[in-house]
């Protein structure tokens, strides 16, 4: 008897909580939807420039860091910066010396603004489909050469304005994707040493990126 009575009791009250789940979960989805977290920390890898080469003699490794921050300003719609570096790592062994060089090839710094869209009139995305409108200020560390007879190593700055495309989604825990493309107007180049005119002049680029975050 104590036994049918047990096995009657779990079941009311797997019964009840299955009817009572639904109210629970209208209850609750207001508060999660309608008040995101307003602060995205992100710290990862953009793996649209990771690059890794190797011969006899040498082997290099291109390691792409990323750290961003994103701020919800309104339910749709995000602030954000981006501070990326291309960590160049290389290893050479020429006529039995072996040389290592760790180098910053490029940086990139950016600030945008985001709208998320999606969902239906009442939902507020906290991630998902988005456009972006983006600044950006490349540099580029170019390929070593000698300029009036002594070896340098010039470098060029590059400012542009993206519009982009994206979309980004929690993988798992504080692990996150982010991946967008878009076209954008770039200005002229600045060089660290004189170029011909024929240069400075504005231009017509695009990117296209996949990042993997871990956030907070």
């Amino acid at each position: 008897m104590v036994q049918r009575y047990l096995f009657k009791s779990l079941l009311v009250g797997a019964g009840l909580l299955a009817l009572g789940s639904p109210a629970l979960a209208q209850r609750a989805a207001p508060d999660s939807v309608q008040r995101p977290r307003s602060l995205l920390l992100k710290a990862g890898l953009r793996l649209t420039h990771l690059r890794y080469t190797y011969d006899a003699k040498a082997w290099q490794v291109q390691l792409p860091l990323s750290l961003g921050a994103e701020y919800r300003v309104a339910p749709r719609l995000s602030v954000y910066t981006q501070l990326e570096a291309d960590m160049q790592a290389s290893y050479t062994t020429i006529r039995r010396r072996a040389t290592r060089r760790n180098a910053l090839a490029a940086a990139t710094v950016a600030l945008g603004i985001r709208y998320y869209y999606g969902g239906g009139p009442q939902a507020v995305p906290r991630f998902g489909r988005y456009l972006a409108l983006e600044g950006t200020t490349d540099w580029e560390q170019l390929t070593a050469t000698r300029l009036r007879g002594r070896p340098a190593t010039p470098t060029v700055l590059t400012p542009g304005v993206y519009a982009l495309w994206g979309v980004q989604h929690r993988l798992r825990g504080h692990t996150y994707y982010d991946l967008n493309a878009g076209a954008g107007l770039l200005a002229p180049p600045y060089y660290n040493f004189e170029r011909p005119g024929s240069v400075n002049r504005w231009n017509v680029g695009g990117q296209a990126n996949i990042r993997v975050y871990l956030g907070w």
